[in-house]
């Protein structure tokens, strides 16, 4: 759970589905472009043409040129690929986690719940009052992580039932999240794809226990789902939410 596994995202199949997209939805509007031309007046056309080299802003009173004593560089923006977001989060939960020294998971939830203010993170971290930080954030305080009692041989070799799907399975098939609720497996990874899927929840993905708001951390989701295409709806739910907090700021 402290390792960063979760956040080494791939993109490039997606990416790549939506190069192709964009190429074939450029072409098809060529096609359209050329097929409009054919049927315009040509006085019409010519007229259209002027009035596009005018909103250019190469000369002229037209109305879409650029204000007096304003150049292009006042209009040119960066724009970010997925993998910068990326980057740029995962350089955001390392610089917080070099003073609060948390799982890299627990911390991503901590900064999505201050809209990834990383300075009301640090103000309430340090108030005094860690106990009542982690309630508000829906996670386990990782300093006081609740003692599991051990089991008994015989009690682990035995199968026991899940509490969602009422199978029985070996121990070993069960697990859960730091509150000890523990369900089986297939249950853990239909509850998380229908979370991800159907409701296209990502950071905000709770304990399947009923009144138990104890958030799914990345790294069981991702140890849990098994669907590659899961997966990545997953990813980019939560690096969605990060780069619209990191326009708003």
């Amino acid at each position: 759970m402290d390792s960063d596994e979760g956040y080494n995202y791939e993109f490039d199949d997606e990416e790549e589905e939506e190069e192709e997209e964009e190429e074939e939805c450029s072409e098809d509007s060529g096609e359209e472009e050329a097929e409009d031309e054919e049927l315009l007046d040509p006085a019409v056309a010519g007229g259209e043409a002027e009035d596009c080299a005018d909103t250019g802003g190469g000369g002229g009173g037209g109305g879409g040129g650029l204000g007096p004593g304003q150049e292009e560089e006042d209009y040119r923006f960066e724009v970010l690929t997925t993998e910068q977001i990326l980057q740029h989060m995962v350089e955001c939960i390392r610089e917080v986690n070099e003073v609060i020294q948390n799982p890299a998971t627990i911390t991503r939830i901590l900064l999505s719940h201050f809209n990834w203010d990383k300075e009301k993170l640090m103000e309430r971290y340090f108030d005094g009052n860690l106990d009542k930080l982690f309630s508000e954030c829906h996670v386990i305080n990782p300093s006081k992580k609740p003692k599991m009692r051990p089991m008994s041989t015989r009690s682990s070799s035995q199968d026991m039932p899940c509490q969602i799907c009422y199978l029985n399975y070996s121990n070993s098939y069960f697990t859960g999240l730091e509150c000890g609720h523990k369900f089986c497996m297939q249950c853990w990874g239909d509850y998380l794809t229908t979370k991800i899927i159907e409701e296209g929840m990502g950071q905000t993905i709770s304990c399947p226990a009923h009144n138990c708001d104890i958030l799914v951390d990345d790294n069981t989701v991702m140890r849990l789902i098994t669907d590659s295409k899961v997966k990545l709806k997953y990813q980019h739910l939560i690096t969605n939410i990060f780069y619209i907090n990191l326009v708003i700021r």
